[in-house]
């Protein structure tokens, strides 16, 4: 006992005990927290990439539609479509126009145009020419003066699964006959559904609409199938927005992660298992155990070899460690022995091992992660295109003004600014937009707010101003769906700041205006017609009455000067406050004799000055024109 006892007093176990006590015990609670933090990272990352990913479906599936419905208004304003629907003219050459839209853009199953009794009149396809079709829904929406999407419906011509999307064609405003197009499923599935995969080998997505239809699966067998009970009700519960549950799919428990989709009232759905989630959990949870224990291995005998006498090999050894700590995992260790030394260094060999798996693993993933990035920086540079395709041409403001400048710079590859220009026999109407919020989600509602412009500005009606916005904040509550029991006013945030101008021949100007400030300099001042406190869109508008009209009398000194708040509201300076409106004025006012080019570039440069290396917080967008 005395000699036990001896020994245990020894410097070398004095050592050795408390060292490999508290080691142990620190390496297990860290390998714990570790791995239950990882768990909680993976799941979390997890969660969020499939919510991000069924609204990019959502978000995806918004602009196929969107699209669609501006291929069938630019089809609406072909000048062959109304005198083809009225019988005065034959279809050929609206026929033609139909067929390259479907060439450009493959999605479209056929193009249709119906007169006021519902019988075909134009066609991409044979065997439809002459048929009534009154009695289908988009008919008869159409001739409501309505736009409508259907759900699934095979198409009789093709028999193909289809979705039809129609617009009315109106005359003055009577609507007197209709343009359709049937959207194939299965094209929109091999695009945008079937590519989408999550974790392992068994996420996939899909879309059903809300009768529990599948029109969106990762191949074309159960199109058109209905989806289990249990998961039709959970559905039914859901409102707007994003969600994830847990639900047990084909026998196996998984993560469903749903959007309800706000034009098509489609859901798109993406299925993870969870077998998936705590597989890669449990791997990682693995990794940090045996980095674990070989810390402790390695500390432990670092210590007994510190105590005992540092050796050739156990110098090698920790030459080798010193060498992979430094990056160089290709490096050779050639220690060989039976004892704790070789052990380490067995041990060692084995942690680069998994050092190079997991390196390799993490590099898999970063690529695909690359991947993914570039994939949705693709769509919305494809986005982008679309939005400046939406822009007014440049022929159209020389037709309208004797001079004039545009600036127009979306703070991200899309944005929420947008102006639309067109001109007719009594006047021309400019009309200036600031949506709500920027990037991806501002665009979606310019596009929107270019839908509604389109549909709502007439010949006869384009000198009330007061009246247009009156129009444009009616289409654009229905199409947010505000007080119809979906969404009510407290829930709403999507609208826009809107100015409408009304040129007239004599160079006369009528303007209303929600939020946004119109400025007009005659040489001696420049006056600020401010808008009023006007959401367009939010649905606090009761009537036409509400709206303001300015008029500002025909002065051939005249130049108008338009701009969201991207542009006054920037901070920068010494003080990082707003840019505001004196500098501009000022610059407006002194340059007022010169081309507006010059005056434009004067006040983009003063403003990029100013802003200096402050990030730019908003779209910026500023018209200036001469009647």
């Amino acid at each position: 006992m005395m000699k036990k006892l001896h020994y245990f007093r020894t410097i070398r176990m004095k050592l050795i005990v408390p060292i490999f006590c508290a080691v142990i015990t620190g390496a297990l609670i860290m390998a714990y927290i570790g791995s239950r933090i990882t768990s909680r990272v993976i799941t979390s990352a997890a969660i969020t990439d499939g919510l991000n990913a069924a609204q990019s479906l959502g978000e995806y599936i918004g602009l196929v539609i969107s699209t669609a419905r501006l291929d069938l208004s630019a089809v609406v304003l072909h000048p062959a479509a109304k005198p083809v629907v009225l019988g005065q003219t034959p279809p050929g050459e609206l026929e033609e126009y139909m067929a390259a839209l479907i060439k450009r853009y493959p999605i479209y199953n056929n193009m249709l145009a119906l007169n006021s009794s519902g019988i075909v009149v134009a066609n991409t396809t044979s065997g439809s020419m002459g048929r009534n079709n009154s009695d289908r829904e988009y008919f008869k929406a159409g001739m409501r003066g309505e736009d409508y999407i259907s759900e699934i419906e095979v198409s009789r011509s093709t028999g193909h699964l289809v979705s039809f999307i129609s617009v009315p064609v109106f005359d003055g405003e009577k609507a007197i006959g209709v343009i359709m197009a049937s959207v194939l499923i299965h094209e929109i599935n091999h695009r945008y559904v079937a590519p989408i995969e999550l974790l392992g080998g068994y996420g996939y997505a899909m879309i059903v609409n809300s009768a529990g239809t599948i029109i969106g699966y990762k191949n074309d067998d159960l199109l058109g199938k209905k989806i289990p009970e249990n998961l039709q009700e959970r559905i039914k519960t859901l409102g707007m927005g994003r969600v994830a549950f847990q639900e047990t799919v084909d026998g196996l428990p998984s993560m469903l992660f749903i959007e309800r989709h706000n034009y098509t009232d489609w859901f798109p759905i993406v299925i993870a298992s969870l077998s998936d989630f705590s597989s890669s959990s449990n791997f990682v949870t693995r990794a940090i155990i045996i980095l674990a224990a070989g810390v402790i291995l390695l500390l432990t005998i670092i210590v007994l070899f510190a105590v005992d006498g540092v050796t050739k090999a156990l110098s090698v050894t920790i030459h080798y460690a010193e060498t992979v700590s430094r990056g160089d995992l290709e490096a050779e260790l050639s220690v060989r022995r039976e004892d704790e030394v070789g052990v380490l260094a067995q041990s060692l060999r084995d942690m680069v091992a998994s050092l190079k798996h997991m390196i390799f693993v993490a590099t898999e993933k970063t690529r695909e992660a690359e991947e993914a990035t570039e994939t949705i920086i693709q769509g919305i540079n494809y986005a982008s295109k679309i939005q400046r395709d939406l822009l007014p041409r440049n022929y159209a403001f020389d037709k309208a003004f004797q001079d004039y400048f545009i600036i127009w710079k979306p703070r991200d590859i899309v944005g929420g600014d947008i102006f639309w220009l067109k001109n007719f026999e009594k006047g021309t109407v400019l009309c200036v937009c600031d949506c709500t919020g920027h990037g991806t989600s501002g665009a979606m509602l310019t596009m929107l707010v270019v839908s509604a412009l389109e549909a709502c500005i007439w010949p006869n009606n384009c000198h009330d101003t007061a009246g247009l916005i009156w129009q444009i904040e009616q289409r654009l509550v229905n199409n947010f769906s505000v007080n119809t029991g979906v969404r009510n006013l407290d829930e709403i945030q999507d609208g826009c700041d809107l100015a409408v101008l009304f040129i007239a021949r004599d160079g006369s100007v009528s303007i209303s205006s929600g939020h946004i400030s119109v400025f007009v300099c005659d040489g001696k001042e420049v006056r600020q017609i401010k808008g009023q406190r006007i959401a367009v869109g939010e649905g606090r508008l009761k009537s036409k009455d509400e709206i303001n009209v300015v008029r500002v009398e025909a002065n051939p000194n005249n130049t108008f000067y338009i701009g969201s708040d991207g542009m006054f509201d920037q901070p920068g300076g010494p003080l990082s406050v707003p840019f505001g409106y004196k500098a501009f004025k000022r610059i407006v006012l002194e340059s007022h004799g010169e081309k507006l080019p010059v005056i434009s570039e004067k006040i983009w440069s003063t403003f990029e000055e100013y802003r200096g290396d402050e990030i730019r917080v908003d779209d910026i967008q500023l018209i200036s024109f001469k009647p």
